[in-house]
């Protein structure tokens, strides 16, 4: 019996302390103030509303600082900036959400109509405010002090002043506001422009040439549009939009290219490192003395050139990117290496293996001359009707493709300038059926190696392997037999 009572005793008073303690959280919750309202209810109210294009003025305070943002025009033409970063780029997109989101307010709850005390939900000490000024009629003025995050940590409390109660909206709409004024920087460098003409049909998005020079390189790496895809009767080989014309005249690999063109377009900074640097924040950040300069004449008449500077070295002693300058931007940025592929690319990693991209159907003679051989080939028609010679008879149309295609299969190991007086040991002559082509000669140099000689400048190194065997499938095909596509 005994045991009976105790265990009575021993349950009433744990249920007095769980009691106690559910006493206390209801008391201590900013949900259950004397109104208790439940906040899993929605009550959605609209606060208030005003036109976007009458807002005058907006100020912002938060523990990162105060500033304004103010109108420059009326009405639909009008603009917003901040007047103290107002020679530095701002982001359309934040500007745009700053002035919709202080423009019209959407509460999601009325959390208390009188609130004891305020400071339940931090808006004794808000995390920020801001105070929107209207040239409506009334000159209407809105402030609104927002206050801690909710629970669930998706909504603020806020509270308009002049009225007495807490509500919560959508963190998402007021985050812009407890940002500072830094944060309306736009870091992204270059967008492809917008036509403001329905009539224009300007490509924006094309690139006329590229030019990137390089410290680690003595030669600049010069990219072009390819104008052979404005001839309607051109027929190119290349699948790319443009070419390398220097230090080397070859195609674009579209694959391994892609990122040196289109990473122009909406090229973004990870940060800022310093804002309207003089001289000597230059001359720190590698600008006198870049590691690399990308100049990007861009359809339209646009130019971007930005210089690669020192790496960014944070606090930790760990590198993050790299200094940038970019012309007209007073601004020095940090990117991260892996957006600038300017600062490594070689021009063999962006090309086609290909040294001529002559179409087969476009070529009207080749010719091929090595030792004990002299082979010349005269080609008619196109794809329906293609016919080829050799030295004056027909022969297979088929067999002669493989062989050109074993031609375009040329490997190039590396770049190599340096003039060769030795003979060559084979060439190759393409004539197009419009006058132009290509002169190619392989020229053993020893080590197994042969430089390619292109339209009389030496331009690359092969292995010799590959003029080898070039030589052997040339009697393979003189004999009806297969050549060899390896070598």
């Amino acid at each position: 019996m005994k045991k009976n009572i105790r265990l009575i005793i021993i349950i009433c008073v744990i249920a007095a302390v769980l009691g106690g303690a559910a006493f206390l959280l209801m008391k201590t919750a900013p949900e259950e103030e004397e109104d208790g309202s439940d906040e899993k209810e929605v009550t959605t109210s609209l606060l208030y509303d005003k036109a976007p294009s009458d807002l005058a003025k907006l100020t912002i305070e938060n523990e990162k600082g105060t500033y304004e943002v103010i109108r420059v025009g009326e009405g639909d033409s009008a603009v917003w900036t901040v007047a103290s970063i107002a020679n530095l780029p701002l982001s359309g997109n934040v500007m745009t959400k700053l002035v919709e989101n202080s423009s019209s307010l959407t509460a999601q709850q009325t959390v208390v109509e009188a609130p004891e005390d305020i400071s339940i939900y931090g808006l004794d000490n808000p995390s920020a405010t801001f105070t929107a000024e209207f040239s409506d009629s009334s000159n209407t003025v809105k402030k609104l002090i927002i206050g801690n995050l909710t629970p669930e940590e998706t909504k603020r409390y806020v509270m308009l002043e002049g009225d007495p109660k807490v509500y919560t909206v959508f963190n998402t709409a007021l985050s812009c506001f407890l940002e500072d004024k830094y944060a309306l920087i736009n870091k992204t460098v270059y967008s492809v422009r917008d036509s403001k003409d329905e009539n224009d049909t300007t490509d924006y998005s094309r690139i006329n040439k590229l030019t990137v020079s390089r410290a680690d390189i003595d030669y600049d790496i010069v990219i072009e549009y390819d104008v052979r895809l404005d001839d309607e009767d051109s027929m190119v080989a290349n699948s790319s939009t443009y070419v390398m014309s220097e230090p080397v005249f070859r195609d674009l690999n579209p694959e391994t290219s892609s990122g040196v063109t289109s990473g122009i377009f909406g090229l973004t900074a990870s940060d800022l490192a310093v804002l309207n640097p003089n001289e000597d924040d230059l001359e720190k950040s590698g600008m006198n003395a870049p590691v690399a300069e990308v100049t990007a004449e861009i359809n339209g008449g646009d130019v971007l050139h930005f210089r690669i500077g020192n790496e960014f070295i944070n606090e930790e002693g760990k590198k993050e990117g790299r200094f940038v300058y970019v012309d007209g931007i007073d601004i020095i940025y940090i990117f991260t290496e892996s957006s600038l592929p300017w600062l490594t690319v070689k021009p063999l990693d962006i090309v086609t293996t290909m040294y001529t991209s002559n179409y087969v159907y476009d070529l009207e003679k080749l010719n091929i001359v090595c030792e004990n051989r002299d082979m010349r080939f005269e080609l008619a028609g196109g794809a329906d009707n293609f016919e080829v010679t050799l030295n004056g008879e027909a022969v297979d149309g088929d067999a002669f493709k493989n062989l050109y295609q074993f031609i375009l299969r040329a490997p190039s190991s590396e770049l190599y300038f340096e003039d060769v007086s030795a003979e060559p040991s084979l060439t190759v002559e393409i004539v197009t059926k419009n006058g132009g082509g290509d002169f190619i000669e392989f020229i053993p140099v020893g080590n197994r190696q042969a430089v390619v000689r292109l339209n009389g400048e030496s331009k690359y190194r092969c292995q010799q392997s590959y003029v080898d065997r070039f030589i052997k499938n040339l009697e393979l095909y003189e004999n009806g037999q297969e050549i060899v596509i390896n070598w």
